[in-house]
């Protein structure tokens, strides 16, 4: 780097040689003046870095042309050449305000050598002065510069403005007040060289400006306080100590106020019997979880925390990542949803979301409420209405029909003499009797459907339940005794099975066994199938056998098994050969059956 000089002498051939010299170093870019006169107007078009000034000039001489340099407040580095036997003049240069003097009784090559030394460390020394002041002007950091005895040297405009004093005398940063000193052990750490940061409360004066009174009042502050060192002799000799001020009365009211949100937080989200969770909005990984989440999903926090939330969804991923930006970009808050538990599950849920921000990240915060039983009761209510309709049918036309009919045979047996025919009608009486029986008692089942909360059955333990009760004694009823199925279904479902396995006996004519067996399927439904190997049901018969009086001898029986089925989203078809024997398909959703 190369430093720009303007060099003053009324000889030119000076002025040359001193430029020769002086750019021979790479250090500098000499401009010359032969006058005072010109060196002001060179001074007025162009920056110099330094100004080397001959003292005897013929119009005005290099002290002169000092002075009104530093009259106009320019701290320009200033070196004056002077003859021999002229200390006089030099006294009153460096008075002037001259930074550097040279007698020219050296050679030019020893005199611009040495001059080039010197003023090179003049003017990075000067810089970095310049440099300096600005800084500690106009920085918005309270600055403030102590001597080595502790006495307050300088105040920047920022450190007044901070105290809301005009005179730095009023600061009283390091007095007597014990609130407002330096900590004993970084005292110690202070006279030993080494700098302190520490943050201590101060208590300032501050007139009410608002109201333009002279009123002041105490205001509590927390400043944070970096105290430097700085030798200006020895390494180990302390001269000055410079201090800055950074006011964090804002970032502590903050801090305190983010603590005090999050600690109640924490406190409601731990605490709560409400399920939580805390979601990264991005990933979508689980970062917290509350007591109740653990315990209703079954897993243990640091489980939880090591999946994702979509883990827990039974939906396809595109759909829970459609969701996941509905949530973020706050289209939508409240979602209806299958979660599975751990134990395989499934629970009807309704989650509500939303942003907060903790430890300064936003995340997705989520609170599940379990609305399985709402559901099941919405669901109950329409089979309800449902069932009431059926039963208003059924009495209301299937037993008039038959009771018109039994009124109808007991009159015919009434007028008749014949006994014979007497005894006819009141067969068809009878079997019009036992038609009505029949339907009542369809009756009572079917008020029984849905009326009790679905359980988990063992279905080994209904298989063998139902094989004792049915009348099969020359068939045998096969199932896997290995595996442990377990599903959730109507309390009726014990009727289904039992239903099934006498349908089979009564109707399969050549049946020898009836077998139970299971297989899972690609969409997570599970299905299980209930099979004999008797005559079968015809092709056109397959779909009819499940409505009301439909077959031989069927009565209400299927039809009442696809009601309790469904009332857990079971579907129940038969899909068996004809002539190879029935087969009766369940197709269990997934979450409604567990394999243990």
């Amino acid at each position: 780097m190369s430093y720009s000089l303007l060099f003053v002498d009324d000889d030119k051939e000076i002025c040359t040689i001193a430029k020769s010299f002086l750019e021979k170093t790479d250090s500098f870019k000499v401009a010359t003046a032969d006058s005072v006169k010109e060196s002001f107007h060179l001074l007025k078009k162009n920056h110099y870095d330094a100004i080397i000034s001959d003292f005897n000039m013929p119009e005005e001489d290099g002290i002169s042309f000092l002075r009104e340099v530093r009259s106009e407040g320019n701290k320009i580095p200033f070196v004056i050449l002077t003859g021999m036997g002229k200390e006089e003049v030099i006294i009153n240069a460096l008075n002037s305000g001259a930074d550097l003097y040279f007698v020219k009784d050296e050679s030019p090559k020893e005199l611009f050598g040495l001059l080039s030394e010197k003023l090179l460390q003049v003017i990075k020394s000067k810089q970095a002065e310049i440099v300096f002041h600005e800084i500690f002007n106009q920085s918005p950091i309270a600055i403030l510069l102590y001597n080595s005895e502790g006495k307050l040297v300088q105040a920047n405009p920022a450190c007044m403005k901070m105290f809301n004093v005009s005179d730095k005398s009023e600061i009283d940063l390091f007095g007597n007040s014990t609130d407002q000193t330096i900590p004993m052990d970084m005292l110690t750490e202070l006279k030993t060289g080494e700098q302190i940061d520490y943050t201590i409360p101060i208590t300032i004066n501050r007139r009410d400006i608002k109201n333009d009174s002279e009123k002041y009042t105490l205001e509590k502050r927390f400043i944070n306080i970096l105290i430097t060192p700085i030798s200006l002799s020895y390494p180990d000799i302390t001269g000055e100590f410079l201090i800055q001020l950074q006011d964090l009365t804002e970032q502590k009211l903050s801090e305190f106020t983010l603590k005090t949100s999050e600690e109640r937080y924490r406190s409601f989200f731990v605490n709560s019997h409400s399920i939580m969770l805390i979601i990264h909005p991005e990933s979508g990984k689980i970062m917290d979880a509350n007591a109740a989440a653990c315990s209703y999903y079954g897993y243990t926090h640091d489980e939880l925390l090591n999946m994702n939330f979509s883990v827990l969804h039974t939906h396809e991923m595109d759909e829970f990542n459609h969701n996941m930006q509905q949530a973020i970009q706050k289209e939508k808050s409240i979602f209806y949803l299958e979660h599975r538990l751990s134990s395989g599950e499934i629970r009807d849920v309704e989650i509500h979301s939303g942003f907060i921000t903790i430890e300064n990240q936003k995340v997705l915060y989520v609170i599940i409420h379990d609305i399985t039983e709402k559901k099941r009761s919405e669901e109950a209510l329409i089979i309800a209405n449902k069932k009431l309709n059926m039963l208003s049918s059924i009495t209301r036309h299937d037993i008039l029909n038959v009771l018109t009919a039994l009124i109808g045979y007991l009159e015919f047996a009434g007028t008749e003499t014949s006994i014979e025919e007497t005894r006819g009608f009141i067969l068809k009486a009878q079997m019009a009797s036992r038609s009505i029986r029949h339907h009542i008692e369809f009756t009572r089942d079917y008020q029984d459907l849905g009326t009790k909360e679905p359980v988990w059955h063992d279905i080994r333990a209904i298989l063998k339940s139902s094989a004792n009760l049915v009348n099969a004694k020359h068939v045998n009823i096969l199932f896997d005794d290995s595996t442990h199925l377990v599903v959730l279904a109507d309390p009726l479902l014990l009727k289904v099975i039992y239903n099934l396995l006498e349908n089979a006996v009564r109707h399969g004519k050549k049946v020898t066994k009836i077998t139970s067996s299971w297989h899972k399927g690609e969409d997570g439904t599970l299905k299980w199938i209930i099979e004999d190997d008797g005559i079968g049901i015809p092709h056109s018969q397959k779909t009819r056998i499940f409505a009301r009086e439909v077959g031989s001898n069927t009565g209400l029986g299927l039809f009442l098994a696809r009601e309790i089925l469904a009332i857990t989203g079971i579907a129940i078809e038969e899909n068996g050969d004809e002539e190879k024997g029935a087969r009766f398909t369940m197709t269990i959703p997934d979450g409604k059956y567990r394999i243990e």
